[in-house]
């Protein structure tokens, strides 16, 4: 008798385990809205950069194939409790990555991302996914070499790339303040002794520090990074500046 009980309770678990199980929903894709393409890299075109005074040649290295990631909205729990096995549902969306490659071993490092404004890593808010806009991701850096090796903690360095990143998300006209950083548009500038038109600034925002490991090494020796960049279309990045007063100016040749 006991038997027969113990095998309808495991029965009757197994069945509410199983009215309680769900799966993942897939809900379409994000399209790219396509406002920021005319900021990527032109395919066939061949780049140079001048920094130092010295021009030199310059490629980037264009993404095989498109990435695609999950952007989830909303968790699915069927048991009415709170439940850490649930499930979700999401959205796809694909990202495009582009590295500059600066021959003659520039300190300059170029690499930037066409996404959606969304976080693959947390749940987001949609209520239309069409309204979902772009966000082309720069992440700039510098590299300073040091005379001498520095220990912090368990690694050793001999030089250190600085990395900044800004997000172009509008194509806007006005100022725009992103806490970190302005963005603004520039109807005619001039850089290197070239006039351009139609140019957007994107800069840090005075205050700006550096993280902790950043701020040890800077101790020792003086470090760089970038302050600013100029982006066009047709162009994608079209300069940068550092805090230290050093340029790479890029340009279709």
């Amino acid at each position: 008798m006991k038997i027969i009980k113990l095998l309808a309770v495991a029965l009757l678990s197994a069945s509410l385990y199983s009215c309680n199980e769900c799966e993942d929903v897939n809900l379409g894709k994000l399209e790219f809205t396509d406002e920021l393409t005319s900021f990527l890299p032109v395919q066939g075109e061949n780049y140079s950069a001048v920094t130092g005074g010295t021009k030199l040649r310059m490629s980037y290295s264009t993404p095989s194939g498109s990435a695609y990631v999950q952007i989830p909205v909303q968790k699915i729990n069927y048991s009415g409790k709170f439940d850490p096995d649930y499930c979700k549902e999401y959205y796809t969306a694909e990202e495009k990555e582009y590295t500059g490659q600066i021959e003659g071993g520039s300190p300059f490092s170029i690499k930037f991302k066409l996404r959606k404004d969304a976080n693959p890593q947390r749940f987001n808010t949609i209520y239309d996914k069409d309204a979902v806009g772009d966000v082309l991701e720069f992440a700039v850096g510098y590299n300073t070499v040091f005379p001498e090796a520095v220990t912090h903690g368990s690694h050793t360095y001999t030089n250190y790339t600085a990395q900044r990143t800004f997000l172009f998300l509008d194509t806007v006209t006005s100022n725009l303040d992103r806490i970190t950083y302005t963005q603004e548009y520039l109807p005619t500038v001039t850089l290197q002794g070239v006039q351009h038109e139609s140019v957007y600034h994107l800069y840090l925002n005075d205050g700006y520090s550096y993280d902790p490991t950043e701020r040890y090494l800077h101790q020792y020796y003086p470090l760089d990074y970038i302050k600013g960049i100029y982006m066009k279309k047709g162009v994608g990045l079209l300069h940068a500046y550092t805090a230290g007063g050093k340029q790479v100016t890029i340009a279709v040749e």
